[in-house]
């Protein structure tokens, strides 16, 4: 069979067919010719690819031809692009230009179309909010209402009269959670009776410490991958809000408030912190008609940086570990503020609507996750290249599916990612 024969197709725009007696599609480039005196040959001017404008002469015919020439009004008057179905060019994302719709005396049962659709769509831009710098906007408030509250319930003990070893109990577990998923806790207090030397005779100078350690801290975005910003998110934001729970329960009020505030200032720090890792987070730039930016330019688009020399994983994030990310992080924030005096209950919901926006950005910007399973035992890198065609995401499917060895991926139920 012929060429043309095979790739054929009946033309339509938005779907309402008509029958082609002519077409023409204007070609070639723009130019400007600069000519100059004493010189033969001019300087051509290259001014871009001349916009195509597909012309079509064509018809509608049958006995309900007035129905389908409505129809195919309807389509020509309707604002904005539309997808063309090109007899030999395939479909199309045009806009209808100048047409024209006869009636001919003598051609009854059929009406005459002269259409002009213009291809190369330019968008504008969309003025959008950049959500990784208003969350970045909440963390001073926090900071301040977080060492208020902290502030406020120490004032109201006389900490003078309080027993060491009792109030050394009551806090052991809030050290050993800050020691623990803080980086900042250890460099302001060295051991758990310095901690509990803080809370009794400066616990101002503590809670200025703690946070502003946090807050001062230099980040970076380190990838969307396994050992990346999200890593450990999920974990840290699950202990926070089990932390209250886990306490020791004291039957001395004075102790029990001391209990109750300083929890409540390192479940502040670490949402502080996390605040933080999120705020760097860049929305992932997708690849559009044109080639996407590099890395580095993609994350100062967008706020980050990036440090020379870095690994940093250049695959767009996965979206299910980002939702995972961001409902850990919402329900620490929501167990927190539940147990908050009404000021600081409205700092923690605007720092909860911001990740939820940001990060739900981030997500959007990504790809989601699939079932896969090989019919055999294979490498990783050639199930990578199959799935992808790329061999070097291969790493990415051993970690997220802990394969015990990357030259023998089991035929069994994977997680990957769609694209």
């Amino acid at each position: 069979m012929s060429e043309w024969r095979d790739r054929k197709q009946g033309a339509s725009f938005r779907g309402v067919p008509f029958w082609l007696d002519t077409d023409s599609v204007n070609v070639g480039r723009r130019t400007q010719v600069h000519e100059y005196p004493q010189r033969d040959q001019p300087y051509v001017e290259d001014l871009g690819r001349r916009t195509r404008q597909y012309k079509f002469s064509g018809f509608v015919v049958g006995d309900d031809c007035l129905t389908q020439r409505d129809k195919l009004l309807t389509a020509l008057d309707t604002p904005g692009a539309g997808e063309l179905v090109h007899p030999w060019f395939g479909r199309l994302t045009v806009t209808a230009g100048d047409c024209e719709v006869s009636h001919v005396r003598n051609e009854q049962g059929m009406v005459r179309f002269s259409m002009v659709f213009i291809d190369g769509m330019l968008a504008f831009p969309v003025q959008s909010a950049n959500t990784r710098r208003l969350l970045a906007e909440q963390s001073p408030g926090l900071l301040e209402s977080a060492k208020g509250r902290f502030d406020d319930a120490m004032g109201k003990v006389d900490l003078a009269r309080q027993r060491i070893s009792a109030v050394r109990s009551a806090v052991s577990s809030a050290y050993a959670f800050g020691i623990g998923l803080l980086k900042p806790f250890s460099s302001v207090v060295a051991d758990l009776d310095a901690f509990v030397y803080s809370i009794l005779n400066a616990p101002g100078a503590l809670s200025s410490s703690l946070l502003g350690g946090i807050m001062g801290g230099e980040r970076t975005f380190s990838g969307y991958g396994a050992d990346g910003s999200f890593s450990g998110s999920s974990a840290k934001a699950s202990a926070v809000s089990t932390l209250q729970a886990s306490a020791p329960v004291t039957d001395n009020e004075d102790v029990a408030t001391i209990q109750a505030a300083v929890i409540g200032l390192v479940q502040d720090a670490a949402l502080l912190d996390l605040l933080q890792d999120m705020a760097q987070v860049p929305i992932a730039v997708n690849a559009g008609v044109s080639d996407p930016a590099d890395l580095d330019v993609q994350l100062a688009q967008q706020g980050a940086t990036v440090e020379a020399g870095s690994s940093v994983e250049t695959t767009i994030p996965v979206a299910d570990d980002v939702l995972d990310a961001r409902d850990a992080i919402s329900d620490a924030l929501w167990s927190v503020a539940g147990d908050s005096q009404p000021e600081h209950f409205g700092v923690l919901s605007g720092v909860r609507l911001a990740l939820d926006r940001h990060l739900t950005e981030v997500a959007r910007s990504g790809v989601g996750l699939r079932t896969y399973a090989p019919i055999e035992t294979v490498s990783s890198l050639v199930l990578a290249h199959a799935l992808y065609g790329d061999a070097l995401r291969s790493g990415e499917i051993v970690t997220r599916n802990r394969v015990r060895h990357p030259g023998f991926v089991p035929a069994t139920e994977l997680q990957v990612a769609k694209a």
